[in-house]
């Protein structure tokens, strides 16, 4: 085969050069391309290797403890939804160390719900939580045992039985007392409202315009406050004595406050501060003249958040309030209780009770149709779980009207020894180190409520023994006597008989605070009171600086101010005061005369 000749093209040497330099240049930018994508390529590989390693050490957590799986090593912030779901024991541990960094709940005096349990009730209620109860045609057994629950207490607290024959009484289930609060307050808010239409010739649109109030003692919790500043009612607002009174509320007081836009007169069946009852059986006879010399329909609202399921057991027993506190008082038209304090069941549980349904729960009752049936409710939110009335029902079954008597006795046995445990302390002066400010044994929460001596002019206060006492362990709940006025929006004393700046405490003896743990308890104060003693000037010179920072207003406070503070640490003794609880010290600087309402708040959980 012949090969034909290959004929070169003849070039210049300019035309050649450039030649060669563009093919170098696109070998050049053809080898980087390349690089690059070499290097993308790496780096995939490197993410999937990772990606994978990551899915292997995960799959290896879920076969080991928590200790040896990596989530133990790495600090979670937990801020955003992780990528890849974790084991269940292990996400198990991480709340559970989350809780042991709270306060011992067994030693926490300060609240009054309910910390204690049987594993038989842990099961009821995490049955009940499977459950909507506000679906009624879903689960109508679960709706019947929630008014067999609600049958059981109206009748604890004497309500009338239901009008026409009727089955159930008026109440529901609500989430604390504060729902039931709410509840009572809105149905006597629109009570009160078709009354005064009628009365005064008013449109709907007319009547809107005029503000009602409600008349309570100044020792109200929180619920009552959230009633006033979301439903629009005007607060007008007794205060009681501490020292002569013990903080029950004058019943003539309350009254002389009424006025023909006065909805409701709330008495309180134990108040949050010392366990003491309104004498709601007193305010009951004045309400009764007032109504008949005016005209008006004014009605009692009884607060039982604590002593809803006190007083009826302690009456039972022989032991109760002198005259009836309930439904058998006529101008009673309302009463809430917490299922979740003294009725033992389980955090979130609470009360409400009507006296009838027609022109008063029914001013509350709602009913829906989309849920494929009719579904009645009378509490303020729809959806909730079971657990609660699944608890209570548990409860008062499981305990019986005997076994809340004994329950109740025997707290109240316990908090007659603290009692007079504190009453028998001495001051190295010879003084009693303490004055008892609860109501003893009669017409009381078990409660045990007291203040450091006055007369003894010590250089701590009850806040400081709060304090020194977490060191122990034990939550004692030390509190200034100062509140914010819903009348003026000032911050005033809570009592007539002492100013803002008087500091209390109180012991709640729930049923799980044995004698046993009640002596530890009281041998942990004592020792307490001689480490307070033996503090010397420079723990008396922070006090100083602190009430200096606390007639400030936070916004007002420099920072050469906090320096100086912060300087003056160094003066404490350590003898008793570890670090955190200097830090503490700080922070009272904040709240040691002017207790802004979030404190006041937590005095009063509910």
């Amino acid at each position: 085969m012949k090969i034909p000749p290959i004929h070169f093209k003849t070039m210049s040497s300019d035309t050649s050069a450039a030649s060669g330099t563009a093919a170098s240049d696109t070998a050049a930018s053809d080898q980087a391309g390349e690089v690059a994508a070499l290097k993308k390529e790496l780096a995939d590989t490197r993410d999937l290797v990772k990606m994978l390693a990551d899915r292997i050490k995960h799959g290896e957590s879920f076969d080991t403890t928590y200790a040896a799986s990596s989530y133990a090593s790495i600090a979670h912030d937990f801020n955003s939804i992780p990528l890849r779901g974790m084991p269940a024991k292990h996400v198990a541990s991480m709340i559970e160390d989350v809780h042991l960094c709270d306060f011992n709940p067994l030693l926490n005096t300060s609240s009054y719900v309910n910390v204690t349990s049987e594993p038989e009730e842990k099961a009821v209620a995490a049955m009940g939580a499977q459950i909507n109860i506000a679906d009624a045609s879903v689960y109508p057994a679960s709706i019947e045992l929630h008014d067999k629950v609600v049958n059981m207490i109206a009748t604890m607290w004497n309500a009338p039985e239901p009008a026409n024959g009727g089955k159930y009484y008026a109440g529901a289930g609500t989430v604390g007392s504060t729902e039931g609060c709410l509840l009572a307050g809105l149905a006597l808010k629109f009570r009160w409202r078709a009354w005064y239409k009628e009365k005064h010739g008013l449109s709907d649109q007319q009547v809107l315009g005029v503000r009602p109030n409600l008349v309570i003692s100044s020792i109200y919790q929180a619920a009552w406050e959230k009633f006033f500043r979301f439903f629009d009612v005007e607060a007008k607002v007794v205060k009681p004595n501490l020292v002569r009174d013990k903080m029950a509320v004058n019943a003539h007081d309350l009254v002389s406050l009424c006025d023909e836009k006065t909805i409701a007169v709330v008495g309180i069946l134990g108040n949050h501060y010392n366990g003491m009852y309104d004498p709601i059986w007193e305010i009951d006879e004045e309400i009764e003249k007032l109504n008949a010399e005016k005209g008006w329909q004014i009605g009692i609202h009884v607060d039982g958040a604590s002593g809803g399921f006190i007083a009826p057991f302690q009456e039972m027993s022989g032991k109760g309030t002198p005259a009836p506190y309930d439904f058998r008082l006529k101008n009673v038209l309302t009463m809430s209780g917490s299922g979740h304090k003294f009725g033992e069941s389980i955090c979130g549980t609470g009360w409400v009770v009507f006296r009838q349904r027609e022109g008063l729960a029914s001013h509350v009752a709602t009913t829906v149709t989309y849920l494929g049936g009719s579904s009645d409710s009378l509490t303020l939110n729809f959806s909730r779980p079971a657990s609660g009335p699944y608890v209570q029902f548990y409860k008062l079954l499981r305990l019986g009207q005997e076994g809340y008597m004994n329950k109740v006795e025997n707290q109240m046995g316990v908090t007659s020894y603290l009692r007079h445990f504190l009453s028998n302390l001495k001051h190295p002066s010879g003084k009693p180190r303490f004055q008892i400010l609860d109501g003893g044994d009669t017409c009381c929460l078990p409660v045990v409520a007291a203040r450091l001596n006055p007369e003894l002019n010590l250089h701590y206060d009850d806040i400081d023994l709060q304090h020194c006492l977490s060191e122990s362990h034990w939550y004692v709940s030390g509190y200034s006597l100062g509140f914010e006025n819903p009348m003026n929006d000032k911050f005033e004393k809570l009592c007539n008989d002492v100013n803002e700046t008087t500091t209390m405490f109180r012991i709640v003896v729930k049923s799980n605070l044995t004698r046993n743990l009640a002596e530890n308890l009281a041998g942990n104060i004592e020792k307490i009171l001689s480490v307070l003693d033996d503090l010397d000037a420079g723990y008396e010179s922070i006090h100083s600086r602190l009430a200096g920072l606390a007639v400030k207003d936070e916004e007002d406070i420099s920072i050469q101010d906090l320096k100086e503070f912060s300087d003056s640490i160094g003066e404490l003794p350590s003898r008793g005061l570890n670090k955190s609880l200097k830090s503490q010290f700080i922070q009272q600087s904040f709240r040691k005369k002017k207790q802004k309402r979030s404190s006041i708040l937590a005095q009063n959980i509910c």
